[in-house]
């Protein structure tokens, strides 16, 4: 590989680290190229990205990036699986995948631009989306007012109830 063609890869690495606070670096030795193909579609589905890295060129390229915590556990054959904005789903394609294929180290997770262990995966999977905080978020801000209006609306409902079975009567 020619020198500019490294300086060139090292930058849009160095982009795709400051772009994405949330990845999974993974060792894949023993994974299939069917398996390989697989693994990219899920993430594809998910909006995540996967990439394989030299780990000279990625250690380089995460200096000055939320990576850069991460840099140590470049050794072997590393991947990076990242994305923008979800760590839950990315933690959650690997966990289910994990589960078919037994062919991945997990060396580290970076949530959010904060680095952790490779054996916090499960726990990162089972974590909520935060599609689904901000739901309950808003039930629990909501659900005061419902049940107010709720006991408010009882009194009237019951007098009309009491009405209308005065009125059966007569």
């Amino acid at each position: 590989m020619k020198r500019s063609d490294k300086e060139q890869l090292c930058q849009e690495l160095h982009e795709v680290f400051q772009n994405n606070a949330n990845a999974v670096v993974v060792s894949f030795s023993g994974l299939s190229v069917s398996n390989d193909v697989l693994l990219r579609s899920r993430l594809r589905e998910s909006n995540c990205s996967y990439r394989v890295v030299k780990n000279t060129i990625a250690k380089i390229a995460a200096e000055g990036t939320p990576m850069e915590a991460l840099t140590d556990k470049f050794v072997g054959t590393t991947a990076i699986a990242y994305n923008e904005s979800d760590p839950i789903t990315l933690a959650k394609v690997f966990k289910d995948f994990a589960k078919e294929v037994n062919a991945f180290d997990f060396k580290a997770i970076l949530v959010e631009g904060a680095p952790y262990p490779g054996e916090q995966l499960d726990a990162i999977a089972t974590m909520p989306s935060r599609d689904e905080l901000i739901a309950k978020l808003l039930f629990l801000l909501t659900h005061p007012v419902t049940s107010l209006a709720r006991v408010l609306n009882a009194p009237v409902r019951n007098l009309g109830i009491v009405l209308n079975e005065i009125k059966k009567e007569s």
